[in-house]
């Protein structure tokens, strides 16, 4: 059997690949930041007040609408969640796949933070610049 918080991410990621990003923040607390490390356009905090203005649209204006995110793995706790993903899209033409984790952390069964690790930071920024 999932763990809730699973089965809470699985309905985050189905959402925002059906491009529905205001369903998917409702599934999230009002506090929740989100946070890209690096020093690429997409690096930095963002909360639900702006995640989309700030960080989904440049994304998708980035990547020419072509992102797709592939989930390999959901990990789930009661705290925390941890999703296994590629990223795959359209990058000045070129065909790009990137590795990574989201970290998720819970309180009291909503996410108020989520946190990405790229395996490759440096190709991660180089990408997205």
């Amino acid at each position: 059997m999932k763990h809730p918080n699973a089965l809470i991410l699985e309905k985050i990621y189905a959402d925002f690949a059906a491009g529905d990003i205001e369903s998917m923040l409702r599934s999230c607390d009002e506090k929740i930041t989100f946070q890209v490390p690096g020093k690429s356009r997409l690096a930095g905090k963002f909360t639900k007040e702006n995640f989309k203005s700030a960080f989904v649209d440049p994304l998708f204006e980035l990547s020419q609408g072509t992102l797709k995110i592939e989930v390999h793995d959901i990990l789930a706790s009661d705290r925390h969640g941890v999703v296994l993903a590629s990223d795959s899209f359209l990058r000045r033409e070129e065909k790009v796949e990137l590795r990574t984790v989201h970290v998720w952390r819970f309180e009291k069964g909503k996410p108020v933070a989520w946190y990405e690790y790229p395996r490759d930071l440096y190709r991660f920024d180089e990408v997205w610049s």
